[in-house]
Formats: structure tokens, sequence, C-alpha cells
């Protein structure tokens, strides 16, 4: 049984009219709103803002992103959502999907969304965080979860 993931990398993506977020098929669940970096991080210390402002430039490097600010939380999307990025006073909670499950002390909790979505979390509270491991992890859950790829000898469920 195909899940729809197969051929989405070659789909068009539909753009919401009010709020400009690319979304991999028409009437995808999405928080529409006029929300901003600033207002997001507002109770933020500089030293938050900066650390998000190197994950995402960092992310970028990685190909296509678009960076949608929420209500508390941005959203990294490729083309589809893979990442999240929740700003607290001191520290930032970067959230980030993969196919499997990762077993480090720095992963604070995890989340299972089904069969092929585990969601990860951490915490980090300055650039320093921003490191080859966790750009690793971002990578791999950009291409093989934002960009809807199969994993090699994975067969859709």
């Amino acid at each position: 049984m195909d899940d729809g993931s197969r051929g989405l990398k070659n789909r068009p993506l539909w753009i919401c009219p009010d709020c400009g977020a690319r979304l991999a098929s028409r009437n995808l669940w999405h928080s529409c709103g006029a929300f901003t970096f600033d207002d997001l991080f507002a109770g933020s210390t500089e030293t938050v803002r900066d650390t998000a402002r190197a994950l995402i430039s960092a992310c970028e490097q990685f190909g296509d992103i678009q960076v949608l600010p929420q209500k508390t939380r941005l959203v990294l999307v490729a083309r589809v959502r893979f990442s999240s990025i929740v700003p607290r006073k001191k520290s930032l909670i970067v959230g980030f999907a993969l196919h499997r499950w990762i077993d480090h002390p720095r992963i604070e909790r995890t989340e299972d969304f089904g069969p092929r979505w585990r969601y990860h979390y951490l915490r980090i509270s300055d650039a320093s965080g921003v490191d080859t491991q966790l750009l690793g992890w971002m990578r791999e859950s950009y291409e093989v979860v934002g960009q809807r790829e199969e994993l090699p000898g994975q067969q859709p469920s």
C-alpha cells in the first residue's frame, strides 16, 4: 500500500493565499496567522535569539527551506514540516522528525506519531549547541522527512 509519499517530491506545492505557507497539498492544517520572529522571541534573551538565527542559517545550507513563525514556535518546512524551534527565555527547544529513534543523552523527550514519524526534542542555550551532531540530525530530518524521501531499501507502509 502506498502512503502517498512516493512521487510527493515531484508534486507542486500548494501555497496558502492567506499566510504564504507552502504545503504538500491543499487544505493541510497549518497555523495560519500573522506571526513574526520578533514577536515570538520577545521574551527571550539576545543569546537565545542569536542562537535561533544561527540554527536557521545552518539549516538553510541543506537546501530550500521556509521558516514559518507560528504562535508558539518556528516551523522549518522543506516539502513538509520537519523541525520546530520553540523559544524559551534562556534556551531553545529544538524538535525534529526522523523515521528512526535516536537514543542519546541530548534527547530530552520523544514522541511517536505513527510508524514513520519519530519526533525528538533537545534543548540548547547558546550557539555552541548548534554543533555537527545536531546539524547531522537536522540534515537527516530535512532529507528524509522534509523531502518525504524513502530510506534506502524501505518500502512505504
